[in-house]
């Protein structure tokens, strides 16, 4: 193989292992760079990993929250997902966004609760008889840290609520401008690395060990939603409640009756929030009323009822001087423009994101041309416009490529389609990415796999496939560079231990088009055995409600490639064994779609039962309420049975449930 992009890839490497170091160091507790210069690392990952489509998307230290790296504190998952809200850049997008949920609803107006979007961490807090219980950080969405020593020293924060409630609320940890500058002022006394900024300074404190210093650096919180054991039809009152349960809520949210009252709160902090004791980067707006936002639900990412609003960006102009290609693990074709060096928000930037050849052209891109950048979200630099009117005579169009740069195949490009694509199933690149693709975290996790060494193994082709992985041997591994023998071992031991793997992860790692996470649990909880889904036809596939066509196509069409076949047939003849699913052949009656609270004392742990209530298609929350539908007891369950009785909630055992979901 011809591994043109080496240099390109080594470069990536060397990034992405210093800012997995950075990270490291600011979130546990020390800022090792400056601001500008992190951030300077940071836009050039991206640019990277924008040049190489998926390459590194899925181990980027851009995109993993460091949930784990103080050991110290245990990991708790969430039972109510904490999701992640999409981005408004201007009015219009506002505006936009606006008439998309009100189109489907059939209304003329919808009122919003509008909430200055506190640049903090957010944080879930979970009252057991009116007294703090656990306080667990957003982590992943899924699960995070519990950090609740550390929150109790939060003096706004009610340890003991004025009534013996149920609930769980949701909040921002910050720390105010005040707190963040006499911080950093000790540090320098002290001759300690100093934070970069007020967020930062709050993720390192809340995953200090020691509770007297966290104490020291006075944390502050806003609660900002409720998320179960309040029953109030608003958003707005919900948070009136928790004002009267003494709960620390933002005294500046409003009510806004309309989207005109939501655009004057906007233009009214987009040019005052610097007058605010702490940081803020935007607005949230909310749908108001609860039953609206049930009809308008949650993607798997985000809900559509709510949305950050982002504070107007700065703008830079500069000159396209150059395109780079990048190559993603489907073939995608990703190009990215070189820029003369320009600052943008307190950085110099050199690349800018394009996306696809499709915005190129609607661009009406030339080199040489002047383009005006902002940071999308104040991370990625993206061109925004072109000033046509200062193009240099006989500026050459950008076009897409007609070969591959990683392998010097011909382009494909269906219409209709904004992607080109290499359809040269061996292109160095491609093989690369699919590797690297395999081993993340969401699919094998194969951790002691990195880009540095996926590099090695194919440069001298010790690897081909995937497969090939599990071939590997400790002495060949410990002739690699920067490879001991005890690295070596550490290799081997990882790749074995994921040969014991989901089916749904093995799915997800085959990279199958069209094929993420969630389709992927899908198709193993429907199927069981990955021999079935080999063998699966197209109409079967189309039988399942929650697979379209595309999918369809895509995962019909992957086993029936012969190339597709050999690679899994070697991946069983080196020992990978997917474990089998129970086959769901529907979502489970008795808990499709229902409310289900667990309570008391379980004979299998917690965590086991809400995945199986949750495959089963229950929704699992933690307090009980009116909108609950079941409860699960276990022994000596107190509290929360009491609640269902006078609620007249059905009330069920383990032995029943396991009846119902046929253990």
């Amino acid at each position: 193989m011809n591994f043109s992009n080496n240099k390109r890839m080594s470069k990536t490497t060397d990034l992405v292992q210093r800012i997995h170091d950075l990270n490291h160091a600011y979130y546990c507790d020390v800022a090792k760079v400056s601001d500008i210069e992190y951030d300077g690392l940071v836009s050039q990952l991206h640019a990277l990993e924008a040049q190489a489509g998926e390459s590194f998307m899925e181990a980027s230290p851009l995109l993993q929250f460091p949930a784990n790296q103080q050991q110290a504190f245990p990991s708790r998952r969430h039972a109510i997902p904490m999701l992640s809200l999409g981005n408004l850049y201007s009015e219009q997008e506002i505006l936009e966004w606006d008439e998309n949920l009100r189109k489907p609803l059939g209304v003329s107006t919808l009122s919003y609760t509008c909430e200055l979007k506190i640049d903090g961490l957010a944080i879930s807090l979970i009252y057991e008889k009116g007294r703090l219980a656990t306080a667990v950080t957003r982590g992943d969405g899924t699960a995070g840290d519990e950090v609740t020593a550390n929150l109790r020293t939060i003096p706004e924060l009610p340890v003991a609520l004025p009534e013996p409630l149920d609930l769980e609320v949701r909040g921002e940890v910050f720390l105010s401008k005040d707190a963040f500058e006499k911080l950093n002022q000790r540090r320098a006394t002290q001759n300690e690395p100093l934070f970069r900024n007020p967020r930062n300074a709050a993720a390192g404190t809340l995953r200090t060990l020691d509770t007297s210093e966290v104490s020291r650096r006075r944390l502050g919180v806003f609660v900002y939603a409720c998320v179960s054991g309040i029953e109030t039809p608003q958003h707005s009152a919900a948070l009136d409640q928790l004002v009267k349960l003494d709960f620390p809520v933002n005294p500046e949210r409003h009510f806004a009756a309309s989207i005109t009252e939501v655009l004057e709160y906007c233009r009214k902090w987009g040019t005052h929030h610097s007058e605010l004791p702490y940081a803020v980067d935007g607005v949230v707006l909310k749908v108001d009323a609860y039953s609206t936002q049930r009809q308008l639900g949650v993607t798997a990412k985000s809900p559509r009822w709510a949305v950050a609003c982002k504070f107007s960006t700065e703008q830079a102009e500069s000159r396209i001087r150059g395109i780079e290609l990048g190559v993603g693990r489907t073939g995608v074709i990703t190009p990215i423009a070189l820029i003369d060096p320009v600052e943008l928000n307190g950085t110099m930037v050199g690349r800018a994101t394009l996306h696809n050849f499709e915005q190129v052209r609607n661009l009406d891109l030339h080199l040489g041309d002047l383009v005006t950048l902002e940071k999308g979200g104040e991370i990625i630099p993206k061109i925004v416009s072109v000033a046509r009117s200062a193009r240099f005579p006989n500026a050459l169009p950008i076009l897409p490529p007609e070969t591959c740069p990683a392998c010097d195949d011909k382009v494909s490009h269906e219409d209709g389609e904004v992607n080109w694509l290499c359809t040269n199933p061996d292109c160095p690149d491609q093989v690369r990415e699919r590797i690297l693709h395999f081993c993340s975290r969401r699919a094998l996790d194969v951790e002691t796999i990195g880009p540095a060494l996926v590099v090695q193994l194919l440069e001298r082709e010790l690897v081909r496939t995937s497969a090939d992985l599990f071939r590997l041997d400790v002495e060949t591994v410990s002739q690699l560079e920067r490879m001991g023998k005890k690295s070596a071992e550490n290799v081997v031991s990882g790749l074995e231990r994921s040969k014991h793997c989901q089916l749904a992860t093995l799915l997800h790692g085959l990279g199958i088009p069209n094929v993420g996470e969630k389709t992927a649990r899908l198709l193993a909880r429907r199927f069981g055995t990955l021999q079935t889904l080999r063998t699966v036809q197209h109409e079967q596939l189309l039988a399942i409600d929650e697979i379209g066509p595309v999918i369809a196509n895509s995962v019909a069409s992957f086993f029936a490639d012969s190339r597709q076949q050999a690679l899994v047939d070697d991946l069983l003849a080196v020992g990978v064994c997917p474990q089998e699913e129970a086959i769901l052949e529907a979502d489970n009656p008795h808990f499709s779609g229902k409310m289900v609270v667990l309570t008391g004392a379980l004979s299998e742990a917690r965590d086991v039962w809400k995945q199986r209530l949750e495959e089963a298609g229950a929704n699992i929350t933690s307090a009980v309420s009116k909108k609950t539908d079941l409860v699960l007891a276990g022994e000596n369950a107190g509290s929360k049975l009491e609640k269902a009785h006078k609620f007249g909630i059905q009330v069920i055992d383990e032995t029943t449930a396991q009846t119902w979901l046929n253990l």
